[in-house]
């Protein structure tokens, strides 16, 4: 039992090379993307008051947060409700009108953060400019 040693405390709670850590927004902060990203649909061009039962324009991520999207303008788009669902369950012509609509700024920011195929990864389809 000579052998024996000590397990000492910095070891014990070293948590080795650190996680990331996506950017989330503060209240305030939304605001302010709100007001730079609102307008119409990006994938049907439907304006906020589209008389639907769901008429108001939502905030959809390019990048999900599941990918480690970030709270960003960049990584923001507004969608109609029926876009926004549509998007979220992988149809394959909104993924594709939404993926052309995207900014130069907005493109870049997907390809930075998660590379070439990013596309194809996170909708399933094959987009490239």
């Amino acid at each position: 039992m000579t052998d024996a040693k000590p397990y000492p405390k910095a070891q014990q709670l070293a948590r080795g090379a650190k996680r990331y850590r996506r950017k989330v927004a503060s209240p305030k902060q939304w605001q302010a993307i709100i007001a730079e990203k609102v307008g119409p649909c990006r994938v049907c061009g439907s304006t906020a008051s589209n008389g639907r039962v769901y008429g108001k324009v939502q905030f959809h991520h390019v990048i999900p947060r599941g990918f480690h999207g970030d709270d960003i303008a960049d990584n923001i788009i507004p969608l109609c409700f029926d876009c926004h669902h549509a998007a979220s369950i992988l149809v394959k012509d909104v993924c594709l009108t939404l993926c052309a609509s995207l900014t130069d700024a907005e493109y870049a920011y997907a390809i930075d953060k998660a590379g070439e195929g990013v596309f194809e990864r996170v909708y399933g389809i094959e987009y490239g400019r």
